[in-house]
């Protein structure tokens, strides 16, 4: 069971004019934590797993003596890529949108203190002391963090070296690196810059702008800044619109998948009115635990912009692994035998690309596009289907936008089929089998012709396909070859049929991936997009 464990000490700065410095640090000469002397230090505690953590708040000061120690900052690591915060009354893990989980790691909570009566660099006078942090260690960083100093660019090298920067009658604006820099006999860090901090200041010396630090002249008093950087976190889903990713099996069930229905081939129909298991295998590329939002969603009519939430589930993915995320509400088909109800999943992570941060007021039109970033996308689509075909048999799919809200006469919604071919034999082919194992660890349980370097390499074939409204409607046209504009007369009626004949001369175990793109204009507040759907004719033997 992992522990929480406090550490309550104060920052004591170096002094320059000596041999000491704050890179490379060295603990019995450089600046470094030293523990607050009678201060009462929370006991260690047990946590259980999965449970939000909440640190026990340090005190605002303590006297010890003559010296009196003023609450600097709080750190918590330990959980995910880390947080600090200046601000007593908002400690981190108090964002509910942004809570420390308790995963299998300690946690560690530093409190850094500020000691009163320091002297300032030089042994006289007010002092400016600067340095860097990093969240997701818990730990100073060694590695030089200032890239200039303007205008006395001179004085960089003294922040790097010895973290502290001379008072001076001009304002002097410190910049901080996006990266900690490559530093000599110190181990490179790939953290981010996260913000400065002021840690002691007389009132609005210093002030901040982004990575700039900006420091009025002759500062009446001693002035502490901190430069904090965190981990990069990477949690993602594998994305596209046939996600592998994304689990659908019966039965029902919050802690355990049964019998998974396959993304192509078999019995991949999802029957309307049964209750589904509905689950997510989420990845963590990071090299530490990452909780983040899972949010499940149905997606109704194959290609349409609405949806409906289902529920939020955090999770906390183990470092460099990935975990199953199970939905509390089954994923059901509304429609009928002939109609399709998509599965859709979305991840939010504060602080990186996945920024959709979900609720049950949410619209699913806010839902990123899965096919941006297949590989580490921050949603995934299940909407594969599969029809069993004969050679020279006719076939069809039908399809709707849902409720839309672009009958403006000057919007056009349009639909654009491709099909693509897959041989028989093509898993068999060298190329292939090479491509597969590369990516084993993203696409282990998807079809080779559906990971995207392959599949984009399909050749394009023609089934001589047509569109036809199903809904009251008319179907034109487009200006573009291979497009064409849907026009309904209700909104909320938007069912379209698309049909056409398998190949004469179609062999047993061929497959045609037929995939329907609709094609959203700019709406008001809402951007242009594509949705689309892929369905599978996969021909049977005689």
């Amino acid at each position: 069971m992992p522990n929480a464990i406090y550490n309550y000490v104060y920052y004591e700065p170096l002094a320059v004019g000596g041999p000491v410095t704050r890179q490379n640090r060295i603990p019995a000469s450089s600046s470094t934590y030293v523990p607050v002397p009678g201060i009462i230090v929370p006991p260690t505690n047990d946590l259980a797993p999965g449970s939000q953590f909440h640190p026990d708040m340090p005190p605002a000061s303590h006297t010890q003596g003559t010296t009196t120690y003023t609450f600097g900052f709080i750190n918590v690591s330990g959980c995910g890529a880390g947080q600090t915060s200046t601000n007593l009354a908002n400690l981190p893990g108090s964002d509910p949108d942004n809570p420390l989980l308790v995963g299998s790691q300690t946690i560690n909570i530093l409190a850094v203190y500020l000691a009163s009566g320091i002297s300032g660099p030089g042994g006289g006078g007010p002092g400016i002391y600067l340095d860097a942090f990093d969240e997701t260690t818990g730990e100073f960083l060694d590695n030089f963090f200032v890239t200039g100093i303007a205008p006395d660019n001179g004085l960089t090298h003294n922040v790097n070296v010895y973290g502290s920067l001379g008072v001076v009658p001009a304002t002097e604006t410190v910049t901080a690196a996006a990266n900690p820099m490559p530093t000599p006999a110190v181990i490179n860090s790939n953290a981010n810059f996260d913000k400065w901090d002021i840690l002691e200041g007389a009132g609005s010396n210093p002030q901040v702008s982004g990575q700039n630090l900006i420091v009025t002249g002759n500062t009446p008093s001693n002035l502490v800044a901190f430069a904090f950087y965190q981990q990069p976190e990477s949690v993602y889903i594998t994305g596209g619109y046939e996600s592998p990713d994304i689990i659908l099996f019966t039965p029902f069930s919050t802690t355990s998948i049964g019998t998974v229905v396959p993304v192509i081939g078999g019995d991949t129909k999802v029957l309307p009115g049964v209750s589904y298991g509905f689950a997510a295998r989420i990845h963590n590329d990071s090299e530490f635990e990452v909780s983040t939002k899972v949010t499940f969603w149905t997606i109704p009519e194959g290609v349409a912009t609405i949806g409906q939430y289902l529920d939020t589930q955090v999770a906390t993915v183990p470092a460099g692994g990935s975990t199953i995320v199970y939905s509390s509400v089954p994923f059901v088909n509304a429609g009928g035998i002939d109609s399709h109800t998509c599965a859709a999943v979305s991840l939010f992570t504060p602080g990186t690309a996945c920024s959709f941060n979900a609720n049950s007021l949410s619209s699913a039109t806010d839902i990123p596009r899965p096919d941006i970033n297949v590989a580490h996308s921050c949603s995934a689509w299940r909407n594969t289907d599969t029809l069993f075909v004969s050679p020279g048999a006719p076939w069809h799919i039908i399809l709707g936008l849902g409720r839309v809200h672009h009958f403006d006469p000057v919007a056009e919604i349009s639909i654009a089929v491709n099909v693509r071919h897959v041989a028989a034999d093509f898993a068999k082919n060298d190329k292939v089998l090479e491509v597969v194992r590369a990516n084993r660890a993203i696409y282990c349980k998807t079809p080779p012709y559906l990971i995207p370097s392959l599949h984009e390499e399909l050749p394009v074939t023609e089934l001589k396909h047509e569109i036809i409204p199903v809904s009251k409607g008319r179907i034109e046209q487009h200006k573009e070859y291979g497009r064409h504009i849907v026009q309904f007369e209700n909104p909320a009626e938007t069912e379209f049929k698309i049909s056409g004949t398998v190949p004469g001369n179609a062999k047993p175990g061929e497959i045609y991936l037929v995939q329907v793109n609709a094609h959203y204009p700019r709406n008001g507040k809402q951007p242009s997009r594509i949705v689309s759907f892929l369905e599978a004719l996969v021909v049977k033997g005689k």
